[in-house]
């Protein structure tokens, strides 16, 4: 019981990528709205409470000026200017002169929307008449909110100050009694009010919340459809990668849009059609490695029980077991070339580079395979751009690149035709090229010669004996040193592979014009 829930592995709650994006795009509105709801009252008010201000200081300035220079009390074209500016600026302004130690007078100018009327200054409470009996001695309250509740309904900014104001007086001189003017100090108070602010600002407020509510349902109804756009292509894709999981390299997902999407399913149809092609290439490997091993095994076999049951005579057993031996070590190397070339796709093959002559080294090549040249009366031309030429490179792995394109070239070549080994200097780099003049590669097979388990001709004659491993060796090795083979071909012309080497610097060089 202990083995199985150790072994178990945690269900994962299943959650659509369309709840995701939904429910993300949601949270977000949430948050915004929240945001919008407690940030944008705040920026309003402190909006509107700054150009209230301003319009209490532009009345003040107004008032400075009118009270500085005429008698606001008797003077009717200064009461005129101060009820046209409080009307303007839509505030109420209080002229507070001494009358005796406890008695202020009140001149008001101009109306507020939430002022009450025939207000006196007996009327006013204890509180509010000291705080005017303060600003007449001297003190400034600078903007107070809701000062007066007596006085105003609801939410109010007051500007509170002492201020110089022009009076008469009347003086006896010499039996005649004569005005003359004095300045003596009152007080000054402007008030303006705030319930508009709070309607303006809620106003706006919902405004913008029906308007982001409003764009919010279409930007949902547009992110539904988008995400359709996304989840409809993913489940064609579920659906054909559940089929491909079972076998079924055939399907393919039919999606046209031109964004991240259809690269996305373009790129999900070239992977099958390369997984198809895989699972064909294996299934050729398998039935090609199956012909080519069972071929040495049936022979083996065969002479093995020949000999046990005594059809061969035991004067011919040596011929015999030799030919076993051959057949041994032809199925010995297949299986070393399969597991040579896994090495290499892996990255388990280590380079040991020395410098050596590449010259020399085909020539030892093309000495040993000799008789099979001349068996084929084959003719080797060597072109070479000096006697030596000096790589760096992994001599065994750079031996086992020349010796398999030399026999892929006697394989393909008919009687009497001709193989070429060319040695060049291009770029600083050595060129070995190794060409024929046989039958030539078809530009259907071309592009993939150098696939593993692929084989140009399909048939078995006796000429077309390997397992499609030896030029997808070559890739390999040559992929290893990061260099490049290429291939060039034309059916009845022949074929030339070419592949490049680094030099061996330290030799002096001379570089092919």
């Amino acid at each position: 019981m202990k083995s199985n829930e150790k072994w178990q592995q945690p269900k994962k709650s299943f959650l659509s990528l369309r709840v995701k994006m939904l429910g993300s795009y949601i949270l977000l509105l949430v948050i915004i709205m929240v945001v919008v709801a407690y940030v944008l009252p705040n920026i309003f008010n402190d909006f509107f409470i700054t150009e209230k201000r301003n319009n209490l200081e532009k009345t003040r300035e107004i008032i400075s000026e009118v009270l500085s220079e005429r008698n606001f009390r008797t003077d009717p074209e200064a009461q005129s200017i101060l009820e046209t500016a409080a009307s303007a600026a839509e505030v109420n302004i209080w002229i507070c002169t001494q009358v005796d130690q406890s008695t202020v007078r009140i001149y008001p100018f101009g109306a507020t929307s939430n002022q009450v009327e025939d207000l006196a200054f007996n009327s006013l409470t204890t509180s509010e008449k000291d705080l005017i009996q303060q600003v007449v001695e001297g003190s400034d309250i600078g903007y107070a909110r809701n000062a007066f509740p007596t006085a105003f309904f609801g939410q109010t900014i007051s500007l509170g100050y002492q201020q110089e104001y022009q009076d008469s007086v009347s003086l006896v001189l010499e039996k005649k009694v004569e005005e003359a003017s004095v300045v003596k100090q009152g007080a000054v108070f402007i008030h303006i009010a705030m319930d508009d602010i709070s309607m303006t600002t809620q106003s706006i407020l919902n405004m913008v919340l029906i308007t982001l509510l409003l764009v919010s349902l279409a930007a949902t109804l547009m992110t539904f459809l988008m995400t359709n756009n996304i989840i409809i292509p993913i489940a064609q894709m579920k659906k054909a990668a559940e089929a491909i999981t079972k076998g079924d390299f055939s399907q393919e997902v039919h999606i046209t849009s031109n964004d991240e999407v259809g690269e996305l399913a373009s790129s999900f149809n070239v992977m099958a059609k390369e997984l198809q092609s895989v699972d064909t290439l294996q299934s050729d490997f398998i039935a090609n490695i199956s012909h080519d091993f069972r071929s040495p095994l049936t022979s083996i076999k065969g002479y093995v029980e020949a000999i046990l049951d005594g059809t061969i005579p035991q004067e011919q057993y040596p011929k015999y077991l030799s030919i076993v031996l051959d057949e041994a070590n032809r199925l010995t190397k297949m299986t070393n070339n399969i597991l040579d070339l896994t090495k290499m796709e892996n990255g388990q093959i280590e380079l040991h580079r020395v410098n050596f002559d590449i010259n020399e080294m085909i020539i030892k090549l093309a000495l040993s395979l000799e008789q099979r040249f001349e068996e084929k009366k084959i003719h080797v031309d060597f072109q070479f751009i000096q006697e030596k030429l000096y790589v760096n490179a992994d001599l065994d792995l750079i031996q086992r690149v020349v010796y398999n394109l030399l026999d892929n070239a006697l394989k393909f070549t008919e009687e009497g035709d001709s193989i070429t080994v060319e040695t060049s200097i291009v770029a600083r780099k050595a060129y070995i090229v190794v060409s024929d003049t046989g039958m030539g590669i078809s530009e259907e097979v071309l592009p993939h010669i150098f696939e593993r388990f692929h084989k140009g001709d399909k048939s078995r004659g006796k000429n077309k004996m390997g397992a499609g491993l030896g030029l997808a060796i070559v890739k390999q090795i040559m992929l290893t040193h990061h260099e490049d083979i290429t291939v060039r071909s034309q059916v009845g012309e022949g074929t030339k592979f070419a592949f490049s080497l680094p030099l061996a610097y330290r030799y002096n060089l001379v570089e092919k014009k």
